[in-house]
């Protein structure tokens, strides 16, 4: 089954991205946010939203699930036709290059691969990430309970987040991820789910993922799409996501 979903949905509805900012005490640094409360939950502040934090890949940013990925057309297209409940969507900056010195989003793949090693031990996205769940907590109304999503090694960010914080993370989503044995889950009451296209150049990681999970007993959803490591295989897993979510 493959869930179509259009770009610039509902492209009448009155829309506000909030463009924010927190800080990262680990790096002791100042990270860029956008956040996104669907359409008629902007005036409700006593009703919680289930927080959604959607991560990017390695040079990616904080724009890049709506630009690219749909990822508010999803939302709202899903919420209108009763799919999934109203959720606030996160999306952080989790780049691990300082601005100035990044390579061109989306186009210097290979040299992100390259060096992103060396950048990983300089910047522990997760801790920031924390406090960016800390932040959101005191500033909006939201749910204990939060969902976690991210693609490539934005899957990778999102199980360290999750074990970091099992306290706040119950659903994980992992598109197209890059993992390892570190990344294996240590709350098994967590829902996870593992989406990867067939033809995906990093699949390898992602089955191989999926067969510690099954030997570790750990309960979790896997499928297997048609794509390749992309966005609009990415797209497609969002919008299973979604439906599964709580």
């Amino acid at each position: 089954m493959t869930l179509r979903v259009g770009p610039l949905y509902a492209a009448n509805a009155e829309r506000e991205i909030i463009h924010s900012f927190w800080y990262s005490h680990d790096e002791h640094a100042i990270r860029r946010v956008y956040i996104y409360i669907p359409t008629g939950c902007r005036e409700d502040v006593d009703t919680p939203l289930t927080p959604l934090y959607l991560i990017h890949g390695i040079n990616g940013y904080e724009g890049s699930w709506v630009e690219l990925g749909n990822a508010i057309d999803t939302l709202e297209k899903f919420i209108e036709e009763g799919l999934c409940k109203p959720m606030i969507l996160i999306l952080p900056d989790c780049n691990k290059w300082q601005i100035p010195h990044r390579p061109i989003a989306h186009g210097e793949f290979w040299k992100c691969v390259f060096f992103y090693p060396q950048l990983s031990h300089e910047h522990q996205i997760e801790y920031a990430l924390s406090d960016l769940m800390d932040m959101i907590d005191t500033t909006y109304c939201v749910t204990q309970d939060c969902a976690v999503a991210g693609l490539s090694d934005g899957a990778r960010i999102s199980c360290n987040i999750a074990n970091l914080r099992p306290d706040r993370v119950k659903s994980v989503g992992l598109f197209s991820p890059v993992l390892h044995k570190a990344q294996l889950p240590k709350d098994t009451t967590q829902n996870y789910a593992i989406y990867v296209g067939k033809n995906d150049l990093f699949y390898f990681y992602g089955h191989r993922f999926h067969k510690r999970m099954c030997k570790a007993n750990i309960t979790h959803e896997w499928v297997e799409m048609q794509g390749n490591h992309d966005w609009p295989v990415w797209q497609e897993c969002l919008a299973r996501f979604l439906l599964t979510v709580f």
